[in-house]
């Protein structure tokens, strides 16, 4: 957190305990399970800034030419610049890498960030459940920071000024939010960590009330006594366990102690004063500011895959950052040449336009735009209705509610050559395929449709309930009509599906007097929805790229190419014909997506159902291979 004006002596194993302080929290969230109450580095954090703000203001009351107008200035110069640059710089990446709701979501926070002022559709901390997807969740505890900042010194000096004894009423602010703190509900879910660290700030604040005139005995114990109790706090309180009661008062005695023992102590002049922990401290304000995003872009980025490369890539990415920010940014701001109003001005003006762009941003819906169209028809247009879209759905594709009597008269047209489509949904997927080929004028025939959801075109079977009598009743219109062709269609590998039958059932075809018998093979079956693979594949690259056209074997479901196989051996020594949709949708680049790179319409909104743009590209190919010998 931000370093203090050095009017007060200056103690480096302050600085050591911020460091502390900011590594304890910035490795709970790379690895949890290694330091499990590492988030309590914020209460440690607060202690810390509680007493060196309460000591600056102290010793600056003492110079008779103090003014309130100068203090205000130095904090500005503290506490803007460094959240300036990382909300900049996050609404920068965000517009590469975030979804238009996570955008919109990330315009929200960067108001509530600029304005210091609570998010008050976020979870109460960083450490929430899904908190990984909002990249500036980490900046709440400033909004207590901030305030405290902005009040805390106009008390004191409203008490210097009526010669009024600070540490009486700093106690007595003190004894209220510990009042605040037990009145609220202290199970896990509903204790609030706001109470834990102002009373976290009043605690650093009494300290620096009293320090002075106290002299201390025994520091070496108070530091170690301090350091178990700190120790404690960060090693033993789960994550998942919000810290109420006595444990919300562990890593805040611990630092109160450790502070108290003062700067002879051994663990606070050799171990805290240590160059390495002193270097980390002075960044570790941007160091806080910076890892947060870095590490919910790189949860996204990689879709929550495990692993320690990434955590340890995006912690060293972190730390390099916050020292270039400390150096070239915070340092120049608050003691070098840019320390005058007009850097005042400009800071103000930038949060300003900062809170605009987070406005604008959640205005305009994360602006949607910057995104493919393919990607918005996903995430606007999915479930059963897009997978249905074109179906004759409950008239010649009946669910497993429905007899074999609802079958609609027209499902089968008078009109030769007649085509009879017998199978399961996949089958009744193909519909508007059939459609568009009678609507092109190309090709005259008649269309005859008897499908069933989770019912494959095999006779004596009984999948789910009626099934069988469905069956029953398909082959028996395959009597009465005798097509010119039956193409026989379902999801073949369905571990549901007894296919025992198949030779029996295509015999029976046969017999009916059918002349041709086409068995078609599976078009890409994907291992899940093909909308969710390619929302997924296209968040690991900037949001404005559209998503792969083709996807590799890996995204295949396993079993589709071994079962494609298997039916065009059996077609084979059935004497029937065999058609693969593979054949049409995958080459050794991979399979389709969807039918081109500007194409809006997936290639299925599921796992294997073809769309219906995809039916008709895949029904036009099929066409002459349907009807070049077809009388």
């Amino acid at each position: 957190m931000p370093a203090e004006a050095r009017y007060a002596p200056y103690r480096p194993d302050l600085d050591g305990l911020k460091a502390v302080a900011v590594v304890s929290v910035v490795l709970h969230q790379a690895f949890p399970g290694a330091l499990s109450g590492g988030f309590a580095g914020i209460d440690v954090f607060f202690v810390v800034l509680g007493y060196l703000i309460s000591s600056s203001v102290l010793s600056e009351l003492q110079n008779p030419g103090f003014s309130l107008g100068s203090f205000y200035a130095r904090r500005i110069r503290h506490l803007a610049p460094a959240p300036l640059l990382v909300l900049a710089a996050v609404l920068v990446a965000g517009w590469f890498l975030l979804a238009p709701a996570d955008y919109r979501q990330l315009g929200q926070q960067v108001v509530a960030g600029s304005t210091f002022v609570p998010n008050l559709t976020a979870e109460p901390g960083s450490f929430a459940a899904g908190s990984a997807s909002k990249p500036l969740l980490h900046l709440w505890p400033l909004t207590i920071w901030v305030p405290f900042c902005l009040l805390w010194p106009l008390a004191m000096w409203a008490l210097h000024s009526w010669h009024m004894n600070a540490m009486r009423w700093t106690f007595a602010a003190l004894l209220l939010s510990v009042l605040l703190l037990l009145a609220q509900d202290q199970t896990a879910a509903g204790f609030d960590r706001s109470a834990a660290l102002l009373l976290s700030l009043l605690v650093g604040a009494l300290l620096s009330t009293g320090h002075a005139n106290v002299a201390v005995g025994h520091p070496n114990a108070l530091a170690w006594i301090g350091a178990t109790l700190l120790t404690l706090a960060l090693m033993n309180i789960a994550p998942e366990t919000a810290p109420a009661g006595w444990r919300a008062l562990l890593p805040t005695l611990g630092t109160a102690l450790l502070i108290a023992a003062g700067p002879s102590g051994w663990l606070n002049r050799v171990v805290l004063s240590s160059k390495p922990l002193v270097g980390i401290g002075l960044i570790s304000y941007p160091l806080y500011l910076w890892h947060w995003p870095l590490q919910s872009f790189s949860h996204l980025k990689s879709m929550g895959e495990p692993g320690w490369e990434r955590p340890l890539a995006w912690m060293a990415l972190a730390f390099v950052l916050a020292w270039a920010t400390h150096r070239f940014i915070e340092k120049p701001i608050r003691i070098g040449r840019m320390n005058g109003t007009e850097v005042i001005i400009a800071l103000c003006v930038g949060l300003c336009l900062v809170t605009a762009a987070g406005f604008a941003i959640h205005r305009y819906h994360g602006f949607e735009q910057r995104v493919p169209d393919l990607v918005r028809h996903i995430m606007s247009t999915g479930g059963r209705s897009a997978v249905v879209d074109g179906w004759r759905d409950k008239e010649c594709m009946l669910d497993y509610r429905l007899p074999p009597s609802h079958y609609k008269p027209f499902c089968i047209e008078q009109k030769r050559p007649l085509v009879f489509v017998w199978g399961d949904s996949h089958a009744g997927s193909l519909y508007p395929g059939f459609r568009a080929l009678k609507e092109s004028g190309r090709y005259e025939f008649g269309l005859a449709e008897r499908t069933a959801a989770i019912c494959p075109s095999v006779l004596g079977i009984e999948p789910r309930p009626l099934c069988r009598s469905l069956n029953d009743a398909n082959i028996q219109a395959i009597r009465d009509t005798r097509p010119d062709i039956v193409i026989l269609y379902s999801w073949w590998h369905n571990k549901r599906y007894d296919l025992r039958n198949l030779e029996a059932t295509v015999e029976q075809i046969q017999q009916a007097g059918v002349p041709r018998i086409i068995l078609l093979g599976a078009v890409p079956y994907w291992k899940k929805h093909l909308p969710q693979i390619l929302l997924e594949e296209w968040k690991k690259g900037p949001v404005q790229a559209r998503p792969p056209l083709r996807l590799g074997e890996a995204f295949l479901d396993p079993e589709v190419r071994n079962a494609t196989e298997i039916m065009r051996e059996r077609a084979r020594k059935m004497g029937i014909e065999f058609i693969s949709g593979m054949d049409f949708f995958c080459n050794a680049q991979g399979c389709l997506t969807r039918l081109s790179e500007d194409a809006t319409q997936p290639l299925s909104y599921d796992y294997g159902h073809l769309s219906t743009g995809a039916a008709a590209f895949y029904i036009e190919r099929l066409a002459p291979l349907m009807f070049s010998n077809t009388r």
